[in-house]
């Protein structure tokens, strides 16, 4: 079991300016194994009102979830505080922010398997790449040997030249990004102070959305048994085991783990339980 309070996680600077357009801020709260076809990336993304990108797509899965603020993804796709957003791979979407936001956002690999690129290939990929072509809201631009320009989506350059291959598209088993409203949803009692709200469960390999309320003095058992879970804490304090958590806190419960969550006082979390590609 893996736990970071926020203060262990500072708010860093985009990997390179010009990779995509406006103002934009990173918090590494947790990530997974690289290289792996279920690597993940839990982070805290603090956005402008100049934030923009073109239209594009993944070879990943995201989730997206407002914590203050409000964000666009096309239109009448508007992420309000509270809400939570799926991307599927493959599917399509752009980006545009309504004034200064804050998003808890989870990218992970997803049922085509091919894993998530860390944040470490990422920044040396943009490094090399940017020695023979230039970077600018969201493109990659370079000349061939024979002074022909081209363009490409900046991610998916980069992740051709760290993988040494074409990218290739899964098709999407969503046609566009899922929006749900967790306040519409109804909580159900787990336990004696314990309280769960199950949002999703998408593709085929078990990825599941749920949030947990705990009363003040409330236990419960984070069984991850069968498939690792990473929690993060909305509000609330306790103990996951012998580690203290706060407001933000984030945690990983690795494959085969079973550990005790505690509240103090009453404590709201998201719960991501992670797709398990070895069952």
């Amino acid at each position: 079991m893996r736990l970071n309070t926020l203060d262990q996680c500072p708010l860093v600077q985009p990997v390179k300016k010009g990779f995509r357009g406006g103002n934009i801020g990173f918090r590494d709260l947790m990530t997974g194994v690289p290289g792996s076809p279920g690597n993940y990336g839990l982070q805290m993304v603090h956005l402008e009102d100049d934030y923009h990108t073109p239209q594009h797509r993944h070879n990943f899965e995201q989730v997206r979830i407002m914590l203050e603020g409000s964000f666009g993804f096309g239109p009448g796709l508007i992420q309000q505080e509270g809400s939570v957003g799926y991307f599927c791979e493959g599917t399509y979407y752009t980006q545009k922010a309504e004034g200064h936001s804050i998003t808890l956002l989870l990218q992970m690999g997803g049922p085509s398997q091919q894993g998530f690129m860390s944040r470490t290939q990422l920044r040396e990929g943009i490094d090399q790449l940017s020695e023979r072509g230039s970077f600018n809201d969201g493109v990659f631009t370079w000349q061939d040997a024979a002074g022909k320009q081209h363009n490409q989506d900046s991610y998916e350059a980069v992740w051709e030249h760290v993988h040494g291959r074409s990218m290739k598209y899964p098709k999407p088993q969503y046609l566009a990004p899922v929006l749900m409203e967790p306040s519409r949803f109804a909580w159900r009692e787990v336990t004696q102070g314990v309280q769960r709200k199950h949002l999703a469960t998408f593709n085929e390999y078990g990825f599941q959305l749920a949030q947990i309320k705990l009363a003040p003095g409330a236990q419960m058992a984070v069984d991850a048994s069968h498939q690792a879970q990473l929690l993060f804490c909305v509000s609330g304090d306790g103990s996951l085991d012998n580690s203290s958590f706060g407001r933000w806190s984030s945690a990983e419960v690795t494959l085969g783990e079973i550990v005790t969550l505690q509240a103090n006082s009453v404590s709201e979390f998201y719960v991501f339980t992670l797709p398990n590609f070895a069952s």
